[in-house]
């Protein structure tokens, strides 16, 4: 009882103690759930129609399309700029897809998969005009290619074999191929429906026909608005925000931007730099000269760390920088060409010309990888299909009893000449160069491996060079960009607010830049490489008046410092914003006005050549179907081919208010061309052109229906 008395008293303690641990469980899951929440969240690259797109979703996307252009452009690696565009092409991509995809669905349209199939069977798409899925004779696309390839593709694979690497990297273009196949039908078929609720009629047609077809020649006196000076008209503030009210819509912004200004050093070469850059140059033109054969100049250009890797082989002259190449015709074989610097490129320069001699440009040959037990055996049986060869027995017949197909390849200067050769690549190259149509060869690699190499056929002689060449680029020291760094450390010290900084830069050597309307689909600040951490403090942390740490940017030769400015909401551009604009604008609508009131009572082309700062021209081919381009005032004006089209031969037209002038005009001729109006054809072009016109404004308005967000500047 004592016990159960002693529980009672302590009984509200308890209750406590009890909520507050079932507080704690219960807030341990919300705060897990929260702490996922937040990490998903940083893990996104945008958004579209309320549907997260995650970094490792958008990575595929740039993956794939990566390795389109390494199939079609037959190369290995991109520049940054050559990434940043297929960054962009792969999220431009998959919005609009995204966009259309939701429409189809609520329309009911769809894409199946013997659809897919039948165009891979044609080859009815660009995504399929690849040099993997070619026919090697004809040059064209060849289903049965693509079906031999998937056909071992599956062989390997349910054999659970090592697959090459070359072809899990063909395969997987095939599937995106494939996806593309399917998102490209089913924009096809969206269009279509689109474009059948365009229609025109026999009225239209004809109209739009005679617009085109009845042209004018014009006597036409026209008067700049930069004729007049900008001290000769007022302009005010409600001028201007009437022209804002009137013009509204065309400044309105459908993307937050912002504003910025910013200091940029960019660290260069100094003096000293250069005389060493000098002296080294000298050292490895001293080497080349030296150097007796092919090896030891290839030897010197290593040593000297040349940004051109040597190769023994021989190239045309495009494989080599341009200011190399402009030379090679008139340096003999045997000479050094003196140390030089290329602005253009910012390198030092020099090379040897180890031989100029005309070689074939592509070689078609095939071969047989000759496999044995050990190196007798491989040699005996090498020696075994030279002999037959020689006997005349088939080169296919041969291979196929070593389990190879024996098949025919072409090889061109252009497949090696920009790549590093080892000396196996080197030896087979020379070899296969070295052979003439109709020959046979068995040549022994470096890695021990033997091939017997059939050369068909030879095309295409030319001129070619085997040129050793040392190029290094102009580099700044350490120590200079220490001594920028600490230069610009100390201003920036000295300095502790913006308008001190703005105020003392140019005295200190530096510029002061303006930047509006930066973007989060840009790649960076003021086109320099390594600004994302730049970018990202600009939108994600940034209050404007805010000055930013010191970034070390670009080839780690930049330093950059800037400030937020402004921030550009979405929606309307403020008043205070475009009133610079609008005062331009209303001063060219004031200065028409004001010319106007000068021509208005003009009644012949006389009174107009009279009229001050008139410039009279012959306008000629003026049609309702175009506006016409006024050289004197630099600008194309609608109305003056809607007065023309209207005005009688003969007539005189009074004064027009244009875009950048006042115009008037008398009809010296009218004539028609020689097109024929077809009323089923103008109608259906007439369709097709509204159709078009009204494409991109579609594709804006489910953009801005989908509330899109592009945060991709967070994992530039």
């Amino acid at each position: 009882m004592a016990a159960l008395q002693k529980i009672r008293s302590k009984g509200v303690l308890l209750v406590s103690i009890i909520a507050l641990a079932l507080f704690l469980f219960v807030a341990g899951d919300l705060f897990r759930g929260l702490e996922s929440l937040f990490q998903n969240s940083s893990q996104q690259v945008g958004e579209i129609d309320g549907k997260s797109v995650s970094v490792q979703e958008y990575q595929k996307m740039i993956d794939d399309l990566q390795t389109y252009y390494e199939i079609v452009q037959n190369k290995s690696s991109f520049s940054e700029d050559e990434l940043n565009r297929i960054k962009d092409e792969a999220w431009q991509t998959y919005v609009q897809s995204q966009l259309i995809v939701k429409q189809c669905d609520e329309l009911g349209l769809s894409v199946t998969d013997d659809e897919i199939a039948d165009v891979v069977k044609s080859g009815y798409s660009q995504m399929l005009q690849v040099p993997v899925f070619m026919n090697q004779q004809t040059g064209q696309y060849d289903y049965a290619t693509v079906n031999t390839f998937l056909t071992e593709y599956k062989k390997l694979k349910d054999a659970g074999s090592q697959i090459p690497e070359t072809y899990e990297k063909i395969y997987k273009y095939y599937l995106f191929a494939q996806r593309q196949i399917r998102d490209q039908l089913l924009t096809q078929k969206y269009q279509v429906l689109l474009s059948q609720s365009f229609l025109s009629n026999p009225v239209e047609a004809k109209l739009a026909f005679d617009s085109r077809a009845e042209e004018s020649e014009l006597l036409l006196a026209a008067i700049p608005a930069s004729s007049v000076k900008d001290d000769e008209v007022k302009v005010s503030d409600e001028d201007l925000k009437a022209k804002y009210d009137e013009e509204k819509e065309k400044y309105r912004q459908f993307i937050e931007t912002r504003d910025i200004k910013l200091i940029d050093v960019q660290v260069t070469a100094s003096e000293a730099d250069k005389k060493a850059a000098e002296t080294d140059m000298a050292e490895a033109a001293k080497k080349l000269a030296a150097a007796t054969t092919n090896t030891e100049a290839g030897n010197a250009v290593r040593q000297a760390a040349s940004l051109v890797a040597y190769s023994d082989v021989y190239k045309t002259k495009t494989a080599f920088p341009s200011m190399i190449s402009n030379l090679l015709d008139s340096t003999a074989v045997g000479a050094v060409k003196a140390p030089a610097f290329d602005p253009m490129t910012n390198t030092y320069y020099t090379y040897k010309v180890l031989g100029k001699a005309t070689v074939v440009d592509s070689v078609l040959f095939r071969q047989i990888g000759v496999i044995g037990k050990d190196e007798a055996d491989i040699a005996k049986k090498a020696d075994s299909i030279m002999t037959a060869l020689s006997s005349g027995a088939a080169f296919k017949d041969i291979a196929k009893k070593y389990n190879q197909t024996g098949d025919s390849a072409w090889i061109a200067t252009s497949q090696f000449e920009n790549a590093a050769l080892d000396a196996d690549n080197t030896l087979f190259i020379n070899t296969l160069y070295g052979m003439s149509a109709g020959e046979n060869k068995k040549l022994k690699l470096e890695n021990g491996s033997t091939v017997i190499l059939q050369v068909m056929k030879t095309a295409n002689p030319i001129t070619k060079y085997n040129v050793a060449s040392v190029v290094k680029e102009l580099k700044f020291s350490d120590e200079t960009y220490n001594k920028e760094y600490n230069k610009f450390s100390s201003f920036i010290a000295e300095n502790t607010t913006w308008d001190k900084i703005e105020a003392n830069a140019a005295k200190s050597g530096y510029t002061v830049r303006p930047l509006e309307d930066v973007s989060t689909s840009t790649h960076g600040i003021a086109g320099i490489r390594a600004t994302r951490e730049a970018l990202k403090w600009v939108f994600d942390e940034a209050k404007v008046g805010d000055i930013s740490q010191l970034y070390e940017c670009g080839s780690n030769d930049h330093l950059m410092i800037l400030t937020l400015t402004g921030i550009n909401k979405e929606g309307y551009r403020s008043f205070d914003k475009m009133k610079e604009v609008l005062t331009e604008e209303v001063k060219n609508d004031k200065k028409i006005e004001k010319i106007y009131e000068l021509a208005k009572n003009a009644k012949s082309i006389a009174d107009a050549k009279n009229i001050k700062n008139a410039v009279v021209d012959t306008i000629k081919h003026v049609s309702f179907g175009a506006p016409t381009f006024i050289s004197s005032t630099g600008a194309s004006e609608p109305l003056v081919s809607a007065k023309a089209a209207k005005t009688a031969k003969g007539a005189f037209a009074g004064a027009i208010k244009g875009n950048k002038g006042v115009y008037m005009f008398q009809v010296l001729n009218k004539t028609k061309t020689s097109e024929k109006f077809d009323a089923k054809a103008e109608e259906s072009s007439l369709a097709m052109t509204n159709f078009r016109n009204a494409s991109s404004a579609i594709i804006n308005t489910l953009y801005l229906k989908a509330n899109v967000k592009d945060k991709r500047y967070k994992f530039f």
